[in-house]
């Protein structure tokens, strides 16, 4: 990814504040080991000194880090904004110091105004393109979306979301053929990233032949590993042009595939293959498991706490079985539909450790958004725990949230790792993520664009999120 894309996320005008976190062992993920008691100072939004005994200067704010691991901040890299009120305090009251924005229909004006302030998380935000089924017959696309139905109009798009401001282009599953190859031949010669859904009419292979930078959701993965490949793509292009099922069923079938058919017809030689293809193109893989966890254990995730913590409306729609696209399901299909995505979250977790084990690159993403079962902020720390139960070590999944965040973009050089210059996004945590992933979710404090959040100001955003009087998830 072009390295211009964080010209403006980081170029903002940066806290005053002087800070020295000081005694902490910090995690910097460069060195192999964490260093043990062990001071940072912060300095114009900036990490500066980074040693183990130094002279806080004067008039700085000192926090006191005995007993406490200091990592880079956390980035969800596939999640979509909702209601900035609600979203923004989660985000950051839970570590999450940028995202990756994957389409939610915001003008990119709205965007650079979030971008501006102090207590948001940095924002890499895409236009979107799809195909002709996206719209119903009249309908307008909303702000930085494309329904394209050929080659022509999908170059046309590519160019109007790059003068548009949008950092990158969001694939999706509906796109024909012709014009997802035309994507990304144009999206190649003006230097702008696509990544994304494989659309149906594509293979993963083929998607990392021609570039998307990253693949989303395991979709079709299993598909492309199968040696009735060919049939079950036929099947899936059938079911999403079908002019006889309701969109909620489309978007059951198309989203939680069945594992008959699927799971007993994997090759280990076409895995094997397709996972070296991954590797040399540099294709990304963001699988997401948390948001099939939440379909998956619905009950569970209602009892959370923190789901007590979100506006009342949401609160209560909050159970997978409250969602759209589920309430036309008898409470027997519904039970028959759970039982089976359970299945597909412990086939794509093994998918994930194999993929793992064959140098496949991963980042943590959680697919949050008002229609979806998952808590925003909090999903990401899910998530980091799914990957260390699919075969990643705890400093692997706390990577697919910082170091490889920042590999990703191309920025490795200004966020990413606990360096002197970089961008002093941090977190505070009062347990060892390396010796428990779940550790991440006892937050101390964050540091934000320099800026100091202690653990009580992040308790007060959330009790003021939890009064909030929103309108409910269409």
């Amino acid at each position: 990814m072009a390295r211009g894309l964080f010209v403006f996320c980081l170029a903002l005008p940066l806290c005053a504040q002087t800070l020295v976190i000081q005694h902490a062992t910090v995690i910097t993920l460069t060195a192999a080991k964490p260093l043990r008691d062990y001071s940072v100072v912060i300095e114009g939004g900036r990490i500066g000194l980074i040693q183990k005994k130094l002279k806080p200067p004067r008039g700085a704010q000192i926090i006191d880090a005995r007993g406490k691991f200091l990592i880079p901040g956390l980035w969800d890299m596939h999640m979509h904004l909702g209601l900035p009120e609600a979203f923004f305090p989660f985000l950051v009251a839970h570590g999450i110091t940028g995202v990756r924005e994957m389409y939610s229909g915001i003008p990119p004006q709205v965007i650079q105004q979030w971008r501006a302030r102090t207590d948001v998380p940095r924002i890499v935000a895409s236009g979107f393109l799809d195909g002709p089924l996206m719209l119903e017959p009249g309908q307008l696309p909303p702000p930085g979306a494309f329904a394209i139905s050929t080659a022509e109009q999908a170059r046309y798009a590519v160019q109007a979301i790059k003068l548009s401001g949008y950092d990158f282009i969001k694939v999706y599953n509906d796109l024909p053929r012709d014009a997802y190859f035309a994507i990304a031949q144009e999206a190649h010669a003006l230097k702008i990233p696509f990544a994304g859904h494989v659309p149906e009419a594509v293979s993963p292979l083929e998607a990392s032949e021609a570039g998307q930078r990253s693949q989303e959701h395991l979709i079709n993965i299993l598909l492309a590993c199968s040696t009735d490949e060919a049939a079950l793509r036929a099947e899936r292009i059938r079911v999403m042009t079908s002019a006889k099922l309701s969109g909620e069923e489309r978007l059951r079938l198309l989203g939680f595939p069945k594992p008959e058919g699927l799971f007993d017809t994997y090759s280990e030689q076409k895995a094997a293959a397709l996972f070296q293809t991954f590797v040399r193109n540099g294709t990304w893989q963001t699988p997401t498991l948390v948001l099939l966890k939440g379909f998956a254990y619905g009950d569970e995730f209602v009892k959370d706490p923190l789901v007590q913590k979100m506006p009342e409306s949401w609160r209560a729609t909050a159970h997978p079985r409250d969602k759209f696209y589920m309430k036309d399901l008898t409470p027997d299909q519904f039970d028959t539909l759970v039982t089976s995505i359970r299945a597909l979250l412990d086939r794509y977790k093994k998918l994930v450790g194999d993929m793992h084990r064959a140098g496949v690159q991963f980042l943590a993403g959680t697919d949050t958004s008002l229609t979806n079962p998952v808590i925003p902020g909090a999903g990401l720390h899910r998530e980091l725990a799914l990957l260390v139960e699919s075969g990643l070590t705890p400093r692997e999944a706390l990577e697919t949230a910082t170091l490889n965040p920042a590999r990703y973009f191309g920025v490795l050089d200004k966020m990413g790792t606990i360096e002197a210059g970089k961008a002093a996004d941090l977190v505070l945590l009062d347990a060892d993520p390396l010796t428990d992933i779940r550790n991440t979710e006892k937050i101390g404090g964050v540091v934000l664009r320099g800026r100091y959040f202690p653990r009580s100001e992040l308790d007060d955003m959330l009790a003021k999120v939890a009064q909030l009087t929103v309108a409910p998830p269409q």
